[in-house]
C-alpha cells in the first residue's frame, strides 16, 4: 500500500479517474491503429496508380503530411495517458509538477492527464505566448 498523501481526490474519485484514462486510452490506440490502416492503404493506392500531375502530387502530400500529424497528436496523447496512470499507481497524481499543489478536482474531473494546476498552467501558456507575469 502505498503510505504517499494522497491529493484532493478520494479513492472512489481516484477509481474513477483511473477508469477515465484507461478508456481513453483504448480509445487513443485504436484510433491510433485505424489512422496508421488508412496511411498504409493510401499509399498502397498511391503506389498501384498512375503517374500524378503537380496539382495531384501536392494533394497527396498535404494528406500525408495531415496523416502524420494526426498520428504524432494521437502518440503525444497515448503518453499523456500513460503517464496519468503512471502517476497514480505511484501515488503522485494530482500534484502540479511545477508547484508541488493539488490540482483542483474539477481540473482533474475535465482533463484527467494534467500536469499542472490552473495558476501554472495559465502562467506557462503566458510565457510560451511570449509575456511573463507574475501569478
Amino acid at each position: 500500500m502505498n503510505t504517499m498523501k494522497r491529493c484532493c481526490t478520494n479513492e472512489l474519485q481516484l477509481k474513477h479517474l483511473k477508469r477515465e484514462l484507461q478508456v481513453l486510452l483504448q480509445q487513443l490506440q485504436s484510433d491510433l491503429d485505424a489512422e496508421r490502416v488508412e496511411q498504409r492503404q493510401e499509399m498502397s493506392q498511391l503506389n498501384r496508380t498512375e503517374v500524378l500531375d503537380r496539382g495531384e502530387a501536392s494533394s497527396v502530400v498535404g494528406l500525408q503530411q495531415t496523416s502524420l500529424s494526426r498520428i504524432k497528436q494521437l502518440e503525444e496523447e497515448i503518453n499523456e495517458c500513460q503517464n496519468a496512470l503512471e502517476r497514480i499507481e505511484a501515488g503522485r497524481y494530482g500534484y502540479c509538477e511545477q508547484c508541488g499543489e493539488e490540482i483542483e478536482l474539477n481540473r482533474l474531473m475535465a482533463n484527467p492527464t494534467a500536469v499542472l494546476c490552473v495558476r501554472c498552467q495559465s502562467k506557462d501558456e503566458l510565457q510560451r505566448n511570449g509575456r511573463s507575469i507574475k501569478l
